[in-house]
């Protein structure tokens, strides 16, 4: 069953420039990621946060209005960097493992917010763990995802975003994906009538559209920027963690 998840208030959105400057985390094998603190984290005890995993070719800017939306709804934010840039399975299980070994961080309220390729490569990444107590997946490829995740539910609350224009994450595919991976955990997914695939992403040309490569083996999809939709959606994101990793679980 799909179920709504009550809309909860967020902290007004930071700017840039409110955020604290990222900091590299590394670990033996090298560079894992940029980690952004919320504005006043906490004295004592951990809090939770969010693994963040960019699209197939690698981090861009449409990251930002999530992170500013997160970090002012007192989430710790890791966007992992991928080398090369494309995500896959080992870059992903040391983002987890970092944010599990951080002092500050809850390992019990770790969340997965993840962009096209990234949300699928994260998936798949972990499909034998239990990593996140909650998932945001905007257009991962319902399809290829549908194929190739195990017919388990996976653990914790479910946000699936994707746009009705978009033909790498078709209605009916995305309907049984959330299906599949619901369990007994609420679930919502949004689709956004008129809007494609990645409608976050950043341009100075929001009419123009181009091509970019879709998630698994789906070719290219057409990407249409709408900037007002992504302050819709990142406020979207921001509430469904607040709320599944801040105030009490789903």
């Amino acid at each position: 069953m799909l179920l709504a998840l009550g809309a909860q208030p967020v902290a007004a959105r930071l700017s840039a420039e409110e955020l604290g400057q990222p900091v590299s985390i590394e670990d033996p094998a090298g560079p894992v990621g940029l980690m952004t603190l919320p504005p006043a984290p906490a004295a004592t005890g951990t809090m939770p946060a969010v693994l963040l995993v960019h699209d197939t070719l690698g981090p861009d800017q449409r990251s930002l209005p999530y992170v500013e939306q997160l970090a002012a709804a007192g989430l710790l934010v890791l966007e992992i960097a991928p080398e090369p840039d494309e995500p896959d399975a080992e870059v992903v299980r040391r983002g987890v493992a970092a944010l599990r070994a951080h002092p500050g961080v809850d390992p019990a309220r770790i969340g997965l917010l993840g962009f096209g390729g990234g949300a699928r490569a994260a998936m798949l990444a972990t499909v034998d763990q239990d990593a996140f107590a909650a998932r945001a997946l905007l257009y991962p490829g319902c399809a290829g995802l549908l194929r190739d995740l195990p017919a388990a539910p996976s653990r914790g609350g479910l946000l699936l975003l994707h746009g009705a224009e978009d033909p790498a994450n078709a209605e009916a595919d995305c309907v049984a994906l959330a299906q599949r991976l619901a369990g007994g955990a609420p679930t919502r997914r949004v689709m956004f009538r008129g809007a494609s695939y990645a409608w976050d992403f950043p341009s100075a040309e929001p009419l123009a559209p181009w091509l970019y490569p879709a998630p698994g083996d789906a070719g290219r999809v057409r990407i249409r920027p709408w900037p007002a939709l992504t302050a819709l959606s990142a406020t979207e994101v921001a509430s469904f963690f607040a709320f599944a990793l801040s105030w009490g679980g789903l």
